[in-house]
């Protein structure tokens, strides 16, 4: 429980470090379904919304809400060992979603995660390497970038059926010439209540920052609510 505690301290720190920027606030409604295979492979199915709704730093200042993101995410986990996995994924991406100028990309990545207990906590370590194909609306183009991301994430049942989890992903630009290297930060906070051998329902809240250039950074603060699905096709 210490390690949760701490934790939990960490990830306040960072929001509360951050809040005074330029800061928006929302929800981020979730679908996390994933599903087993076999003994050594695993499917999975990851799709948020994120729609900001109000301005946290001029709370007079009225904004409508819209559709800023939506994330389509279909991957495929090869499991090494108990604790060791691979994964690779093809993703759709696309922000602005309802208005004229949005931006469509198409991503792929590779990841490792390792995941093992500490004082009855799942601590998990995930590295990904993101490979992106991002519109350019002036030239109709979707030039190649890349990044390297770390998440550490930390998951304690309360009980059997209820449990805390949270994460912190550093996002790392690796594309030669990049204007920021470290470019985004997410943070992830949450409660979660286990329903059947197949469902959960969590409820928190997610931290997001962008790097906006002139050091300073564009901070979004979202309720997040998730339905987490598993289906064992392998019984």
């Amino acid at each position: 429980m210490k390690c949760v505690k701490k934790y939990i301290l960490f990830i306040c720190l960072c929001w509360s470090n951050l809040i005074f920027s330029q800061s928006m606030g929302g929800i981020f409604p979730t679908i996390d379904h994933s599903g087993t295979i076999n003994q050594k492979f695993d499917y999975g199915l990851y799709y948020f919304a994120a729609i900001p709704m109000f301005n946290l730093k001029n709370p007079s200042i009225s904004k409508d809400s819209y559709f800023n993101l939506l994330y389509l995410e279909q991957s495929l986990t090869y499991k090494k060992t108990e604790n060791l996995s691979f994964t690779g994924s093809y993703l759709y991406q696309r922000a602005n979603v309802t208005t004229s100028n949005y931006v469509k990309e198409n991503r792929i990545y590779l990841q490792a995660k390792y995941k093992h207990k500490v004082a009855g906590s799942t601590i998990s370590h995930r590295i990904r390497f993101d490979g992106r194909f991002i519109q350019n609306r002036v030239t109709h183009t979707f030039p190649f970038t890349h990044r390297l991301r770390y998440q550490i994430g930390v998951e304690k049942y309360l009980s059997d059926k209820a449990y805390v989890s949270g994460y912190q992903e550093l996002f790392l630009n690796t594309t030669k010439n990049a204007t920021h290297i470290y470019n985004e930060n997410w943070a992830y906070l949450g409660y979660g209540r286990k329903l059947n051998e197949q469902n959960k329902i969590e409820l928190g809240v997610l931290y997001v920052t962008w790097n906006i250039g002139n050091k300073a950074w564009f901070n979004q603060y979202y309720l997040q609510f998730s339905w987490v699905n598993h289906i064992n096709f392998s019984k």
